[in-house]
């Protein structure tokens, strides 16, 4: 449906379109890049260690956000600067300076940062536990965690256990892979920032809802977002969604509120905007052609809610991002 919509308004760059579309304009405005079911699809710098660390300048990315999707490693964040909303499954997570969060196994979350005019940096370390030596460290001290009906959850800086590992991730972020021992440093610290993670859950005694629950609630939005992600410019409705995920519409709202913070529709039009934000920097494509091709009916709505988000038109923002581009990088 969508490459048919391209390939009747544009065919100047049509086998580009019709190979790649979907994927690649997805790609190019995701600061996460997933697969059709949101899982993070992530490049090792070394397979045979595969610790992933990064440092996510929230500042940098579209509309301020880290997109929806979960993996099957361990995660474990500091904030360098500013503030974040972090969503992550059944809850909002405000997190400021010096606060740390714990994202389990398979759990769906996305992060945006709270104040545009206030740059937020997390730093971050993902790891699967098979990147311990199995045996009894692993079963002892991993699986009853994985296996346990919990999403995460944020640790204030003010908490002694936060304050260790935020230190903890601070210098493991700034190791290098090109040093020797690094593979040895990073265990250690990483043993050490779990320990901390461990002690936080037995003192705080969290509770949550079941794994049953957890999972259900889970994939009923992956299967919601996807369907966005698949047909966005397509005349979507609750109801296209609901059918879709085999939900009620009341749930369908529960969960979007839950995971985005927004309505559902609010959601398609963002994701929308995104879509069109990204066909207006790398596409010859008129603005009448892009709304279209992202699921907008009306020129004048586009306009409008394209202004309403980013404060300049369509065109504005197409003049904006062509004279960016000619800036020589330094």
């Amino acid at each position: 449906m969508i490459i048919s919509k391209i390939k009747f308004v544009y065919n100047k760059n049509l086998e580009f379109y019709h190979n790649n579309f979907k994927r690649r304009v997805f790609m190019l405005i995701s600061p996460v890049k997933t697969d059709e079911h949101l899982r993070e699809l992530v490049n090792y710098k070394d397979i045979s260690f595969p610790l992933d660390v990064c440092t996510d300048n929230y500042g940098t990315f579209p509309d301020y956000t880290l997109n929806c999707h979960w993996h099957s490693t361990l995660e474990i964040g500091t904030v360098a600067e500013g503030c974040l909303d972090f969503y992550m499954a059944e809850t909002c997570i405000k997190l400021h300076k010096g606060d740390c969060v714990f994202i389990n196994s398979n759990v769906l979350h996305m992060a945006r940062q709270s104040d545009p005019l206030e740059n937020a940096v997390m730093l971050v370390a993902s790891f699967p536990p098979s990147l311990f030596p199995e045996g009894n460290i692993f079963h002892k001290y991993f699986q009853p965690v994985m296996q346990m009906p919990l999403q995460g959850f944020g640790i204030k800086a003010s908490n002694p256990h936060g304050s260790q590992i935020a230190r903890f991730l601070k210098v493991i972020c700034n190791l290098t892979n090109e040093t020797y021992g690094y593979e040895l440093e990073c265990l250690g610290l990483l043993s050490r920032i779990w320990l901390e993670v461990l002690r936080y859950m037995s003192e705080e005694e969290h509770s949550f809802v079941t794994k049953e629950a957890r999972h259900r609630h889970r994939d009923l939005m992956k299967q919601m977002i996807s369907y966005i992600q698949e047909h966005f410019a397509d005349n979507i409705t609750i109801q296209d969604l609901t059918e879709h995920a085999h939900v009620s519409r009341s749930e369908c709202f529960r969960s979007f509120r839950r995971y985005t913070g927004k309505k559902p529709m609010e959601y398609i039009n963002e994701y929308r905007l995104l879509q069109a934000a990204g066909l207006l920097r790398d596409t010859n494509l008129s603005i009448s052609e892009v709304g279209s091709s992202c699921g907008f009916g009306s020129s004048s709505y586009f306009g409008k809610l394209f202004r309403e988000k980013y404060g300049v038109t369509p065109l504005e923002y197409r003049k904006e991002s062509s004279i960016k581009s000619k800036i020589p990088q330094e």
